[in-house]
């Protein structure tokens, strides 16, 4: 895949300073705008990241973009239920998210209180994200701290397990990018193709059964047979596309 940095086109010093600081950083060549269009820059790569004042955007060839945004978890947290949480319980727990993403079910678990780590396997999403979390300001401080609390590590989730003592977390959480596209998640589109594809496996269960002191719990869509087929307690949402399932270490 080839990808290049470069700035809005707003560019300034400082901004080719940062898009070239993080050029190094992610051994990606950086590219001058010179008011160029992001179509244009397209023409002879594949992806271009966009460096803003205040944001890291990710545009594909496609047409798709992925940018760190807490949205989706903005909306759970002011919900009066969240059917993640009810899995998780009252109690404050060591949580390891193996499947980071734009970092929704990090930052809702996060604000409840939980101590997390969550694991990215592309660079450049947990770059973006990492990023996003930290710097992103939301208004809420309550919400901003939970986003800096979290723990970001950049791996393959199994090796990652593979690297931690027994029992290391009490919970193990995973989100694999469903088996059916679900049309609603228009926020999904840019990050699909960074998807890891073998989020999950049997040798994945026997580590997070290894890794994890009390729960396993994965999201997927209610059609997809990783429930039956892993032996997780399916919870069933009414009128809700994906569902949550349970493994009681």
């Amino acid at each position: 895949m080839t990808i290049a940095i470069t700035t809005s086109l707003r560019e300034n010093v400082a901004l080719r300073q940062r898009a070239q600081a993080i050029g190094e950083k992610l051994h990606l060549p950086v590219i001058e705008r010179r008011k160029q269009s992001v179509t244009k820059l397209l023409q002879s790569r594949e992806v271009l990241l966009l460096v803003y004042e205040n944001e890291l955007r990710l545009v594909n060839q496609d047409g798709s973009e992925f940018a760190f945004h807490p949205d989706t978890a903005m909306l759970r947290i002011k919900s009066e239920h969240d059917a993640l949480l009810a899995l998780l319980g009252d109690d404050k727990l060591q949580i390891l998210d193996t499947t980071m993403g734009l970092a929704s079910d990090s930052i809702v678990m996060a604000y409840a209180g939980h101590d997390v780590t969550a694991v990215e396997s592309n660079p450049l999403i947990h770059f973006i994200v990492s990023e996003g979390l930290k710097s992103y300001q939301s208004g809420y401080d309550a919400l901003n701290q939970a986003m800096c609390s979290i723990q970001t590590v950049c791996s393959e989730n199994l090796a990652y397990l593979k690297k931690m003592p027994d029992n290391s977390f009490d919970v193990i959480y995973c989100d694999p990018m469903f088996s059916e596209r679900i049309t609603e998640s228009k926020n999904l589109d840019g990050l699909r193709q960074y998807a890891n594809e073998k989020a999950f496996s049997n040798e994945f269960l026997k580590e997070a059964m290894r890794v994890g002191r009390k729960k396993i719990i994965i999201k997927a869509h209610f059609r997809d047979e990783v429930f039956e087929k892993y032996g997780f307690k399916q919870f069933v949402r009414p009128n809700q596309k994906f569902h949550y399932g349970l493994i009681e270490i």
